[in-house]
């Protein structure tokens, strides 16, 4: 799977064989899943034993600096889901917990939805097939403006030393890795002007969904 895009990225740089090496596509693939990540967050959902309490643990796999809650789900199973909309993330010297607006028995379970970052590798790809080519743009054009800095600076001596037309290439690189990044937001439905990282953020000095005041931020206290 790794290869594969590997293979795209390539294509879509159109570059001689000595001007990237497999690390420079290996690096510019890693930035390209964490921007798509950041645009299209793979979710998870995990079930969370509560210790009692209005404080609850988070999931395991949880992504400091990164993670947002989506949902939380208490009581499991019912239909249609019953939500939790008064919690917040807490900060402790310990790392961080959720800090929800009601006491919970303990070892019941809460169902948390979180975003977390895709992943790729050999065996595994949580990217859809149908953004896989936009993040094989992306990961192009962060190649392409790798080389258009690189023709553009001239310092190089094996650059230097050569017969190119070094504004022409980095003219030519800098429009590719223009063109491939606007596919990239073309495909994602994404408007460049406007863009900013998907998630989820609670206004926590809003009412409840029942247009009750909130236990952690009451209508006092706004």
């Amino acid at each position: 799977m790794l290869h594969d895009y590997q293979k795209l990225i390539e294509r879509k740089v159109r570059a001689d064989a000595d001007e990237v090496t497999p690390s420079d596509l290996e690096d510019a693939f890693d930035a390209s899943v964490i921007r798509y990540s950041k645009d299209r967050p793979r979710t998870l959902v995990r079930d969370v034993i509560a210790p009692g309490g209005q404080v609850l643990d988070l999931p395991t796999d949880w992504v400091p600096g990164f993670s947002i809650i989506q949902q939380l789900e208490y009581p499991i199973g019912s239909i249609p889901p019953v939500t939790l909309d008064d919690w917040e993330i807490y900060q402790a010297p310990a790392g961080e917990s959720v800090l929800i607006g009601m006491s919970l028995q303990a070892s019941v379970s809460v169902r948390v939805s979180f975003s977390v970052f895709h992943n790729v590798d050999e065996t595994t790809d949580t990217i859809p097939l149908v953004d896989r080519d936009a993040v094989a743009s992306w990961a192009a054009a962060l190649v392409c403006d790798q080389l258009a800095s690189r023709y553009s600076g001239d310092s190089d001596p094996t650059i230097q030393a050569d017969s190119v037309d070094h504004g022409s290439k980095s003219r030519e690189y800098a429009s590719r890795a223009k063109s491939l990044r606007q596919n990239y937001f073309n495909d994602l439905g994404i408007d460049p002007k406007s863009n900013s990282a998907a998630g989820v953020v609670v206004d926590l000095d809003m009412p409840n969904s029942q247009g009750r005041d909130r236990l952690l931020h009451p209508g006092r206290l706004r």
